[in-house]
């Protein structure tokens, strides 16, 4: 039910319950949340793009839309006071020099219609949420519940908390974009474009998730605390890919699709996978560098021939940047070394750290396991966000 001239029961009426919405009420409650989210697009077009994203590997059989409703309206007739959606996600954990792979949720689309906010229907979804996610379909892992899960808040960093989903690191450094003219810094000539294929062989193969395996439990076995990680699958890269073609698709359908999917260096070893944010506004536009791999160098001439590579990679993100009108590169919580190569190209580019927009929360509940109270999160990157 859409309409909002109706009776509302109080947020903390036992009568409201948190339930996964029926495919009709998912397109419902898409078309609530569009007022906020379908940016350039019409409502046919945005609800065609959920559906598309829907479609893709890593939400086709995890993504669940729940809606907060009142139990005593029939199904098919429910007033949706509020929602949200979770995504399942392939993780690790590591405690103790000991790694596992385990399961966790993404949420995302956490959406109140205006003329119901204020009767605390989002507190009382997320009070639900708590409860039913940890176990929510988890009956084939080997612990049987998530140890944790994560969201990305738009709206600060203290409503979220209170349920448990604590803000983490949320920093980026961000570059404008540059003309083919534009000066280069760094060996451009080592730089090459990086197709989907190329990020599959270099940012998600086997020797690459092996590393970060050995990097957890190397970590958890010199501090203590768990640390964990989203796995940076293929799938997530794919899903990211699906948003920009789409957007693509329909607001330049004069261009063909973006294929160039990111750059790296053979020689240095260093790889970044990007794709592009198309928004409501000009300063929407963002190329975002979702994931960068590269080795840790082992001496002063290796960092220095390490640090020049990225500097050249992100001239190219910045030249792409601008042949797609882009507003700007960002790259988020940037390394030391990511930090020096920005310096090379912006000498007056700072690290933002972010207060109020895509603020990095997780709720952690190992410690029910006996995997302790403080948790690390290793690859907080862009490609995590849902």
């Amino acid at each position: 039910m859409i309409a909002a001239n109706v009776s509302l029961p109080p947020g903390d009426s036992p009568d409201l319950i948190l339930v996964p919405a029926t495919p009709e009420e998912r397109i419902t409650s898409i078309k609530l949340n569009s007022v906020a989210w379908k940016g350039p697009l019409d409502i046919d077009t945005y609800i065609e793009r959920e559906n598309h994203l829907f479609a893709q590997n890593l939400t086709r059989d995890g993504l669940t839309c729940w809606i907060l409703v009142d139990k005593s309206e029939p199904e098919g007739d429910r007033t949706i006071l509020s929602s949200c959606e979770t995504y399942k996600k392939k993780a690790l954990l590591a405690h103790g020099g000991r790694v596992e792979d385990v399961s966790t949720h993404g949420i995302g689309s956490v959406y109140c219609r205006p003329e119901f906010r204020g009767k605390g229907y989002a507190k009382r979804m997320f009070e639900e949420l708590s409860g039913k996610l940890d176990t929510w379909k988890m009956e084939k892992e080997s612990r049987g519940k998530a140890l944790f899960t994560i969201l990305f808040s738009d709206i600060g960093k203290s409503f979220y908390a209170q349920f448990g989903w604590k803000p983490f690191l949320s920093s980026h450094m961000a570059l404008p974009p540059l003309s083919i003219g534009g000066q280069s810094n760094g060996n451009a000539n080592s730089t090459r474009d990086l197709y989907a294929e190329d990020v599959e062989k270099f940012i998600c193969n086997e020797s690459v998730t092996a590393k970060l395996r050995d990097q957890l439990c190397d970590a958890s076995q010199k501090t203590t605390g768990s640390k964990i990680a989203i796995i940076p699958d293929f799938d997530h890269f794919v899903w990211h890919w699906a948003r920009e073609e789409f957007f693509s698709k329909n607001l330049l359908p004069h261009r063909s699709p973006p294929v160039i999917k990111g750059t790296g260096n053979d020689e240095a070893r260093v790889y970044c996978a990007w794709n592009r944010n198309f928004g409501e506004e000009p300063e929407d536009n963002v190329l975002y560098i979702l994931r960068w791999v590269y080795d840790d160098p082992q001496s002063a001439e290796e960092e220095q021939t390490l640090v020049q590579a990225m500097a050249a990679i992100l001239r190219r993100a910045q030249r792409e940047a601008h042949e797609w009108n882009m507003h700007a590169v960002e790259f988020w919580n940037p390394t030391p070394l990511l930090q020096k190569a920005v310096k090379m190209l912006d000498s007056d580019a700072q690290v933002v750290h972010r207060e109020k927009s895509s603020i990095s929360s997780l709720r952690w509940t190992g410690a029910q396991q006996g995997l302790g109270d403080d948790v690390e999160w290793f690859l907080n990157e862009k490609y995590t966000w849902c």
